[in-house]
Parts: C-alpha cells; structure tokens; sequence
C-alpha cells in the first residue's frame, strides 16, 4: 500500500475527536464542574460556620459587656443615696460600693447648685490616683439630668479615662459618678475562660467607631480585611460599638482544611455517580418518556382545574363585594320606610324587602368567607377560649329562634365544658351559630335542641348540637358540606342558602379542627366540632407566675392612673386584672366591645389602652384608627394585644401608629413594661403642670 494515501486516513482533526470522545468529554466536564462545586460549597460551609461561631461569641461578649457595664448601677445609687443623707462617712461608703470600687476605680458624689455641680461625697480605691476630670464630670453630670439611665464617656489622652454616671432621685439634683482609668490601646489580658479569648476585639463608648472613644482592645484591633462583626450595644441611655474578628479559625483546623479534603473525595464520588448516572440514563430514557407522556396530560388537566376554581373564588369575591353596593341601599331605603306612616299591607311588603335583604347579605358574607378561605386570606387569631362562656353567649343569641318554633334549647349543665380550647373566638361562635340555627330550622315543632361537651382521644374537647329532627340517611351525609347543597330543603318552606354547614367546615380546618355529623334517619342528628384543650390563661400565668421580689418596681405617679383594656375574651379580662395586682396603683377599665372601648377612652383618659384586635363590633384596627382621629384620644398609647403573631401584621398595625404589639399567650414581663413606660410617659407629661 502506498503510504503517502494511508498517512491521511490514520489522522483525527480535533473536531472528529471531540464528535468520537462526546460522552467521555462531558462525563470530565461534569466530574470537573460537581468537584468544583463541591469544594466550593464545603469553603462556604465553612466560612458560614465561621461567621455563625463569631456571631455567637459576639452575643455572649455583648451580655457579658453589658452585664458588667450596668451592673455598676445599683452600688452606685446605693452609694448616691447613703452619700446624700452620711457624706463624710466614707468607710460606710466603701462599703456599700462593694466590688463595684476596684482598687483602681473613684466614685463621687456631685450635687447641682447654682448652676453648677459641687462634689458632696467621694470614695476611692486603694490604688486610685488623684486625677482632675471636673470638667469631663460636669459635663456627664449634665447628661445624666436629661437621660432616664446611666450615661458613659471615655476620657482621652495620656491619663485615660471611662466615666458612667446616674440621676439620683432627690432635690436638689445629685448625680453619682464612677470612674477608672482604662489605657485603651493596650491590648487586654485574655484567659482560656476571657469573653475575649480566640478573638479581636475592640469596644467604643460610642455608637461609632473613633479613637477618641476606644475603650478597649483584646489581641489586636479588628482590620477591615477581616470582615469583623459590629454589634450595636444599649449600655443605660447610650449606645456602644462592638468589634469582633476571629483571632483564629473558630471551627478548629481539620474544618478549616477540610475543603481540599473534600475535593479530593468529591473527584472519586463524581466519577462514580457520573459513570452510574451515564448508565442509568440511557436505560431510563425510554421509560421516562412514557411516564413524562402521562404526566403532562395529568398536569394540563390538573391545571385547568386549578385555574377553573381560583377563576370561581375570583369571581365569587368580586361579585359579593359589587352586590353589596346595591344591597346596601335596599337595606338602608327599607329600614327608613319601616319608620314611616304605613298601611299594613305596606308595612307588611317593606318587612319582607328588609328580611330578604338580610337574608342575601348574610348569604354574601358567607361567600366571601369560603372564597377566602379558598384563597388562603382568611384573617384568623386563634387563642385560649373558655368554652362554657362562649356557649352560654351563643344560647342566649339562639334563644329567641327557639322559642318561636317552641323548641327546647338546653345548654350544659355539667362541668364538661368548663375548659378551655385553642382556636379563634369569633370564628367558633360563628360555627355555633350556624350549627345550632340548622339544628332548630330542620327540627320537628315543639322538639328539642341539647348541647353538651365531651373530651376525646388526643387531648381534644368535642362540642355536640343535638336535635329530634327528621335526620339525615347515610347516602346524603358526603353531600352535607357542599355548597349549595340542601338536600332537598330548598322545596320546604324552610329558609337557607346551603352554604353555612360548608362554611362551617372549611372554617374548623382552618382552625386546627374538625367537624363532623351522625344521623339516625327519624331519630334526629349529633353535628360536632372538636379542637384541641389547652391551659387556661389565668391557669398559665399562676403556674409560670413570676415571683413579687423578680418584677421591677412601677415608676412613682401621684395620683391612681387607669388602663383601658378592651377585649371581648372574659378569660383574657381575668388574666390581665391578675396580672395588674403587681401595680396597685394602676385602675384597669374593662371594655367588651369596641364602640363602647371608644367612649370609656374619652371619659376616662387612660394612661394607655390595650386593645384586642378580634372584636365582636368592631375590628380593633377600625378601633385604633378613630382613637387616633378623635383629638380627646390621639395622644394616647394604644398597645395592641392579638394571637395573631404575624410579623407582617404587627409591622402593619405599628406604622399605623400602635405604641407596642404584644402577642398571646400574654408575656407578663413584656405587658408591665410597656404599662411602665406609659406611666413614666404619664408622669413626665403632667410635670410641667404641677
């Protein structure tokens, strides 16, 4: 053969190599991209563990810090206090300092006069030196008068300074101030047990980082290279800046060195999990196509069908919101004829305009309940309900209904329904109602309509609604809590619409609950709702209470200050009247319904008024924005109290302008100082005027 024509047959362009070694090639590529990846992520695993660990020993340092810093208060007010009434008594004032004056450390006492502070009383370490900061003192004696804690400078210079200072209560204004000497750019002695240990660490007495205001360094100061951690710090009235960088890898070595580990384990599994993928494909594709085939005729069906009922429930909401423009004219026309002079027959046709009216507005209410359910929008604040309480409510509604059909309604007369459930108040008594209004419309005459309280299985409370009707056959009970669906009712003289049951149902889901039915057909139906038993609040707050001596004090008011509560849950009323006992001198005003909340705050002008927002007349945000309208309410507080522990809503409703957003079950601590700051704020505003 003549090699000068074979030469170019054995020869491979780089295109025919790559077309021949495809699936090789893109097995590497992939090999490669998955290590790559997988190095990737293990040095972002670790920096992210790193910065968590840093974060985490930023916090403690930042209590730590904070603890010591406030700690200095309390000596130093006992040391005000014992200096106004003794000042030449300075062992007794060594004493009462305690380990707040360290060998090194000064507090003086310094009293206002003329203007000016005068130094009334002082102590000092064994160590301290004699240094003149009467001008850095006056001036943080000046701050101290206008802040409510304690206030901090830091002295610069060659002799070295930090000052906390504190308002006294007493006339004429005496502040108390403790001083040390700090050298700032020394680093700070750190121990296997130091806050500081592991780390670089810089503090300033101020909000910002500046070398005037350096407290201290631990290690060395953190350098912008390495990313430190800022931590903003509330020291009394002030604010400090904390600096924290990792002086060493804080996940050890081996996690630190772990992502070329990683690598090298990842090429091995890559190749592996490539060559398997390789493999399974090509014997998969087949099946995969047949079942993608299938799937996609599932999805597009699926689709349509989820595109049919969110267009219904569209619907369903707009058309309920555009007929009660409408509606509410025929409403308010038909309620001014029935004021007028007018014949029976009149009188007798506008009724039926009225009662049609409110039939159709019930039926858009509950539309637009089921449409947002539907949607997911369904505002709902679940909490502790005494269930007896919100029975014996719903019976006292009914029983007009029942007596007009001569039915007996009978009410629990056992302790099974002294408990309490978690769910939303309003929603169960809506249940209820449409429950027990069903058992009395679809009842014999003269017949009876019993409820009672049984506890089940898994620590849950089942409420039954009894009646003597004609019952309900096996084959109807799957169409129950469809709507629209009566069962043939709708040819009976026997008013409805078909949605309440359905409504009632998808309202118990929502909740946490269940409702269910059993019918004997001529022997009448047991309709149930059940949800699950909880603690009481009242019962919550006695077996977590915390003790008298554990709750700081109220601030001082001269006169006995009232606080408005305005809550339809009586278990919630109780609790809070429980929880005031720890401020005798505060008056809580109760007010069950919203409209009548308004007019208490107009008379009695409470200090601040806590406000649940699931009431009966009105919803609390309506509540918040007419106080805050009316001139004689603007000013004060309004404290909103809801189970509703949303962020977003609690964002909401404080740009609306609530002071506070507390959240059930009721934080005890939280509720008295938020009622604290009302009564300081209450105090400070009547100062001028007294």
């Amino acid at each position: 053969m003549d090699q000068s024509t074979a030469a170019p047959t054995a020869r491979l362009t780089p295109y025919a190599f790559i077309a021949r070694n495809a699936t090789p090639l893109l097995i590497l590529l992939i090999m490669l991209g998955v290590t790559a990846g997988g190095g990737l992520a293990a040095q972002h695993l670790v920096n992210d563990q790193e910065r968590r660990m840093l974060d985490q020993r930023t916090t403690e340092l930042s209590g730590f810090l904070t603890a010591t810093v406030v700690g200095i208060r309390s000596p130093l007010v006992a040391v005000g206090q014992v200096a106004i009434s003794q000042p030449n008594q300075s062992a007794v004032l060594t004493k009462v300092a305690g380990t707040a004056l360290s060998p090194a450390s000064t507090i003086t006492v310094l009293r206002q006069a003329n203007g000016q502070f005068q130094r009334i009383a002082g102590v000092s370490g064994s160590k301290a030196a004699p240094v003149d900061l009467a001008t850095a003192q006056q001036q943080l004696a000046l701050r101290a008068m206008t802040a409510t804690d304690l206030v901090t400078s830091v002295v610069a210079g060659p002799s070295a300074h930090l000052l906390i200072a504190v308002k006294l209560d007493a006339t004429p204004a005496t502040v108390a101030i403790w001083q040390t000497p700090i050298q700032p750019t020394r680093p700070a002695p750190s121990s296997a047990t130091s806050p500081y240990r592991d780390l670089d660490v810089a503090v300033y007495v101020s909000a910002v980082a500046s070398p005037k205001s350096l407290l201290l360094i631990s290690g060395r100061q953190p350098r912008a290279s390495s990313h430190p951690i800022e931590r903003a710090m509330s020291i009394g009235s002030d604010k400090w800046l904390l600096q924290t960088a990792p002086r060493q890898p804080l996940v050890g070595s081996f996690a630190s060195e772990s992502p070329l580990t990683i690598t090298a384990a990842g090429v091995l599994l890559s190749i592996l999990i490539v060559t398997l993928v390789s493999v399974l494909t090509r014997r998969r594709a087949y099946a995969f196509n047949l079942v993608q085939q299938r799937t996609s005729t599932l999805q597009q069906a699926q689709a349509s069908a989820e595109e049919a009922n969110l267009a219904k429930s569209e619907f369903l909401s707009r058309m309920s919101h555009e007929l009660r423009t409408p509606l509410n004219a025929v409403l308010g026309f038909s309620q001014l004829l029935e004021l007028d002079d007018l014949t029976a027959d009149q009188k007798a046709s506008v009724s039926q305009i009225t009662k049609g009216g409110r039939h159709l507005l019930n039926l858009i209410n509950e539309v637009l309940d089921i449409s947002h359910i539907e949607a997911g929008k369904l505002s709902l604040s679940p909490e502790a309900v005494f269930v007896s309480e919100l029975i014996g409510e719903t019976v006292d509604l009914m029983r007009p209904l029942a007596q007009d059909r001569s039915l007996q309604l009978l009410a629990p007369v056992t302790g099974s329904c002294e408990k309490y459930i978690f769910t939303d108040r309003q929603r169960l008594k809506q249940i209820l109602l449409n429950l027990i209004s069903n058992a009395i419309k679809y009842n014999r005459q003269g017949g009876r309509v019993s409820i009672r309280c049984e506890e089940v299985t898994g620590g849950r409370l089942r409420i039954q609604i009894t009646d003597t009707g004609p019952g309900i056959h096996a084959n109807q009970l799957p169409l129950l809590f469809i709507p629209f669906e009566r069962l043939g009712a709708e040819r009976t003289t026997v008013e409805g619409s078909g949605i309440g049951l359905a409504l009632s149902h998808r309202l118990a889901e929502a909740l946490g609950g269940s409702l269910g039915v059993e019918s004997t057909p001529g022997r009448g139906s047991t309709f149930w709702v059940e949800f699950p038993i909880v603690e009481g609040p009242v019962d919550r707050y006695e077996r977590l209470h915390v003790p008298v001596e554990d709750v700081q004090p109220a601030p001082a008011v001269p006169t006995r200050a009232k606080v408005l509560y305005i809550e339809d849950n009586l278990s919630n009323l109780k609790l809070v009247e429980r929880v005031l006992t720890q401020r005798p001198q505060v008056e809580l005003v109760a007010a069950m319904q919203g409209q009548l909340g308004l007019e208490l705050a107009r008379e009695h002008q409470p200090v601040i008024v806590l406000l649940d927002l699931n009431l009966a007349d009105l919803p609390g945000e309506e509540v918040l924005r007419r106080l805050q309208d009316d001139p004689s309410t603007a000013n004060i507080p309004v404290a909103i109290v809801s189970a509703d522990a949303m962020p977003r809503n609690a964002q909401r409703l404080l740009t609306a302008g609530a002071a506070a957003y507390l959240t059930k079950p009721i934080d005890v601590q939280e509720m008295l100082h938020v009622i604290d700051d009302a009564l300081s704020a209450a105090q400070v505003a009547r100062q001028p005027t007294e």
